[in-house]
Order: structure tokens, then C-alpha cells, then sequence
């Protein structure tokens, strides 16, 4: 490590970082016979080259996972003291394997500028008055509050509007916007979409953002959404983790990019609690719920107006993200960039839970982290390197709806970085060795095509969803889907390779107990070294297949969330 490096993150994070490249490269046969050799047809469809691709190696993925994931890092949260020292371990790790930094003055880091905002619960209020009833609604209990990242208190006033699902998709038959009047009101919303409308559409139309795009234009300045009354999130469990900070980065004006500024306030309702909201409106909330059901397009005027009312904590720090790239070989390709991100953050310290009130990330995504720096290391070691360059980016607030690949991205867009493809490394979940893998976004864009090839040399069949959120709208996809720039993302699969293990099950309970929880660590969650391995060795594969391709990757102008997200 440099004296440059060592100044900026101080002897204590000096210190932290040689323990953590020892603990990496004294794990067991880091780089022996535990990684996987891909084999020679591997190489030849896949680095369309006769050099060899280094191994892959299942315990240096295990050491990084367990070091990001230790109590030493403090969870990571955005900005924090073990946050710094993880990107530490990440340069220090970037700067052993011989990569290009790709950060800011010659270095690896590159700072994020974030607002953080955070509910003061105390501060906030829900008071609904319909012809001289005065209903005070209760904090955790009925509603949880938004916050505004603009100012420190804020409230509306306004007449209340039922909007269905809040979809206004008039070219598919359905539409809950239509004849309703929502200029200054505030739009009371269901969670979802219909079910009669297909997956990908339900997954477009009831992502928040397109809801708060219509809505917004139609001159709402406050949302209710209810949550639904069945749900794998229960409203327990949403209401434990409202201590979470949200935050935004800071644009070049310093402001807070915020794409709904006019939507002043977003409050989540239980729906055990809005029955009153529909008091006198001619519709009980179980004929709402009936129609909704029924999957009929809903929308009318509620009696009354409601209040809300928030109080925002908020603070601007800065937080770095984490960037090295690999040169491309060919002299023009090599303007061209294939960018591999995983989210570096975590959620720190919050409420405890069994006593533990460390949430280590360990699935969430350490993992995902270990896994790029293990590719990194292997490109960086080829003899002979991909035509187009690779950019690896470990980003900060990832939990934080992808504020640290929303500014890489920014970034690029500035300074002339042309990435013409991604592959994300977002909760991978290699919990057991597959025969199968979830390819996220793999029927959306070309990349799919390399990924089915990658897959195919592997004797992997490649599957593309699966019970948790796996569309294109989830925050590590969204803001590339936005930029134009065809991306993947994979997960292990729903096949174990040992048949006595129940991978789904295993699954959700992983959902249920260890998802933003203390308990996903070492200790409680499964990981298996070797699984992220097969994982890791896949997207290498796809990441040079896409990066020695002379075609660029493409979009299906089948894509609904493309056309619809680069429209707006």
C-alpha cells in the first residue's frame, strides 16, 4: 500500500487493511487446486483466445465474504467508520492485483456527496377529518412516515382521492387514473397490480416510481399507499426496520436528486387501518379490495381531508465509492467499457433483534463483493486481455436505492466512460451448489445471448425469475435499464446439485430470518464457497464473452421496462 493511501484512511484503517489482505491470502489454498479451471472449450467460446483464464477460487471468495462481513466492519453503513475501512480492504485488494485505479486523482476512491434523511418518529402525525370526525391515526401501529429531503419539517393538508392501484396503462386496457381529479390532492393507492395483468407488466406498472410518475404529472402532492394485508414482508416487519436512513446523492447543484419533489409526502398505511378512509364514499374498503381482486380499474373521491405531517433528520456526508478497470487490448474497443458492480454497503447498527444489533450483510451483500473482487483478480491475471476495457466498481448506498451506481453512471456520463454493458452482483444467494442459475434481465438484451452460451459450456440451465424481486426494476437494475445500458444479474438457482437439499425452502427461510437481520452472518446464514465459485466463474465467463464480442450488446425492443424507463 502506498504513504498516499495509508494518509487518507489513517493508521487504523492501515492496520485493518494488512489484517484483511492477510486473512484473504492465508484462507486455505487461496488461488491452488480449490479454484475451477474453466476448460478449453470454456476458453474458446468465451475469450475467443488461446491464453489460459486464471482459476477461480472458492476459499479467497469465502475469506473476502467473511472479512466485509466481520463485527470488525461494523455492517458498513453508508458513510461510517466501517464502511471507510471495507473500501480500504477493496483498494487494498484492487491495488495487489495490479489493477488501473479508475477513481478520482489518480486513486481508487471516488466521493459520493448524500443527503441522508431519517424519520424523527416522534415528529410525525396522520389526522384524517370526515364531516366533523377527527381520526389520529398511530405511528407504527397504523402508519409509518415518509421523509422529504428538502426540509426538516414538512406537512399537506388535502382532500383524499382513491386511485386503484394508481396504473395508468390505457394501451393495455387498464387504467385507475382515468376521469379522476387529483390536481392538489393526496392519492390513496394500493400496493401492487393486478393480477390479470401479465409478469412483466405487473412488475412495471407496480413499481413505486411508475406510480409516482403518473401520479405526479396528474398533480398529486402526497401519496398513501396501503400495504397489502398478505404479504411475505409482513407490516411487523416493515415497522422494525423504519429506523433505516434513506438518502440521496447530491447533484451538481447540491441538491438532492429526488425525481418526485411534488409528491411532498409518502405515507405507508396498514390496511387494517384505512377502513375509516373510506367512511361515506358509497365503497367499503372490502368492495375495494373485491375489485381489486377481480382486477378492475378502481378510482372515486374519498369524504374528508388528511394531514400528514413529518419531521426529517438530515445531514450531507460523503462516502467513496470503489473503482479499478482492466485496460481493454484493442485499440478501439478498448474506449468501450463492461462495467461489474456490487453494492460495498450494509445497514450498520439499528434495532436489536435476540439482542444482536449488528447487521453484518453477509448475504447482503459481502458476498456479492467477494465475488467481484475474485473476478477482478482473475482478469487482471490474463496474459492476454479482453478487447473492450472492464470497469469494477464496489459502490456505496446500494441499500440507499443505488445512490453510489446512480453517481458511477453519472460519472460516466461526464466524462466520456462509453459502458456498453453491466453485470451486477446483488445478493447472489449461493447458499448450495446449483444446476441451474437465475439470469435476471437475461430475455431482456443481448447479454442474455452470452450469458446462454456461458451457461451452456457449464451444463447449467439458466431460469429467469423467481420468487423474490427479480425484475429489471430492482435498484442495482433500474438506473442502468435508465441509462441505456443492457445489464444482468445472476443468482444461484432453484436446483441443489445434492438432491436432499430443498433449495427454495432453504430460500425463503434465508428471506424470512436473515434478510436485513443481525443474523445474516457466518454464524446463522448458509454460504457455500463452492457455490459462489460456480457463480463467479459464470460471470467471468459472460463478462469476456461480452467483452470480446465486436457487436456491442443491444436491447429487445421488446423490453418494456427499456422503452418505457428511456422514454421518460
Amino acid at each position: 500500500m502506498s504513504f498516499g493511501l495509508i494518509s487518507s484512511v489513517g493508521l487504523r484503517h492501515f492496520q485493518v487493511v494488512c489484517l484483511g489482505l492477510a486473512y484473504a491470502m492465508c484462507s486455505g489454498d487461496a488461488y491452488g487446486q480449490s479454484g475451477t479451471q474453466l476448460g478449453p472449450q470454456t476458453v474458446a467460446e468465451v475469450q475467443r483466445s488461446s491464453a489460459p483464464m486464471p482459476a477461480i477460487a472458492a476459499q479467497a471468495i469465502r475469506a473476502h465474504a467473511e472479512f466485509l462481513s466481520g463485527d470488525l466492519l461494523e455492517g458498513r453503513a453508508t458513510g461510517s467508520r466501517g464502511y471507510e475501512l471495507a473500501a480500504a480492504y477493496v483498494a487494498a485488494q484492487f491495488r495487489q492485483y495490479g489493477l488501473t485505479p479508475a477513481g478520482s486523482e489518480g486513486g481508487f476512491f471516488r466521493s459520493v456527496p448524500l443527503v441522508e434523511a431519517t424519520a424523527v418518529l416522534p415528529g410525525s402525525s396522520a389526522i384524517a377529518r370526515n364531516e366533523g370526525a377527527v381520526t389520529d391515526f398511530d405511528f407504527s401501529k397504523d402508519y409509518l412516515p415518509s421523509v422529504n429531503f428538502f426540509n426538516a419539517s414538512s406537512s399537506v393538508t388535502a382532500p383524499l382521492v382513491f386511485a386503484g392501484y394508481g396504473i395508468e396503462a390505457p394501451e393495455y386496457k387498464y387504467n385507475d387514473l382515468a376521469e379522476l381529479e387529483l390536481q392538489g390532492k393526496i392519492a390513496v393507492i394500493l400496493d401492487g397490480a393486478p393480477e390479470r395483468l401479465d409478469e412483466e407488466l405487473r412488475n412495471f406498472y407496480g413499481w413505486p416510481e411508475t406510480k409516482y410518475a403518473s401520479l405526479s404529472k396528474a398533480g398529486a402532492i402526497g401519496v398513501i399507499e396501503i400495504h397489502p394485508m398478505t404479504d411475505k414482508n409482513s407490516w411487523e416487519r416493515i415497522a422494525a426496520m423504519s429506523w433505516v436512513s434513506q438518502m440521496r446523492r447530491l447533484n451538481a447543484e447540491m441538491q438532492p436528486d429526488e425525481r418526485f419533489p411534488e409528491l411532498k409526502l409518502k405515507f405507508r398505511f396498514n390496511a387494517a387501518s384505512v377502513a375509516s378512509l373510506f367512511a361515506n364514499s358509497g365503497h367499503s374498503f372490502e368492495q375495494v379490495m373485491q375489485a381489486a381482486r377481480a382486477g378492475e380499474p378502481q378510482g372515486f373521491n374519498l369524504q374528508g381531508s388528511m394531514t400528514m405531517t413529518a419531521t426529517t433528520g438530515l445531514r450531507r456526508i460523503e462516502s467513496n465509492n470503489v473503482l479499478a478497470m482492466v485496460r481493454g487490448s484493442d485499440s478501439r474497443l478498448q474506449q468501450e467499457y463492461v462495467l461489474v458492480t456490487a453494492n460495498l454497503d450494509g445497514l450498520g447498527r439499528g434495532t436489536a433483534i435476540n439482542g444482536d444489533n449488528l447487521y453484518n450483510g453477509l448475504q447482503r451483500n459481502a458476498v456479492g463483493v467477494a465475488m467481484l473482487l475474485e473476478m477482478a483478480r482473475a482478469v487482471a491475471a490474463m496474459p492476454v486481455k479482453p478487447k473492450r476495457s472492464i470497469l469494477f466498481a464496489a459502490v456505496t448506498a446500494g441499500e440507499k436505492d443505488a445512490q453510489g451506481l446512480k453517481a458511477v453512471l453519472a460519472d460516466a456520463a461526464t466524462q466520456g466512460r462509453n459502458i456498453v454493458a453491466a453485470i451486477t452482483l446483488d445478493t447472489p444467494l449461493p447458499i448450495t451448489r446449483t444446476s441451474d442459475v437465475i439470469g435476471i434481465g437475461a430475455d431482456q438484451s443481448s447479454v442474455g445471448n452470452h450469458l446462454v452460451s456461458a451457461a451452456q459450456s457449464q451444463n447449467l440451465r439458466l431460469i429467469l425469475s423467481e420468487e423474490q424481486d427479480s425484475s429489471l426494476l430492482m435498484s442495482s437494475m433500474s438506473p442502468l435499464v435508465r441509462a441505456g445500458i443492457p445489464a444482468v444479474a445472476l443468482r444461484s438457482g432453484n436446483r441443489a446439485r445434492d438432491g436432499r437439499i430443498n433449495v427454495l425452502t432453504t430460500k425463503r427461510s434465508w428471506l424470512q430470518q436473515h434478510i436485513a437481520h443481525p443474523s445474516d452472518d457466518l454464524t446463522s446464514a448458509p454460504l457455500d464457497a463452492s457455490a459462489a465459485r460456480d457463480l463467479a466463474v459464470l460471470n467471468v465467463s459472460t463478462l469476456l464473452d461480452i467483452a470480446n464480442d465486436p457487436e456491442r450488446p443491444v436491447w429487445y425492443r421488446s423490453s418494456l421496462a427499456y422503452r418505457k424507463l428511456t422514454r421518460d
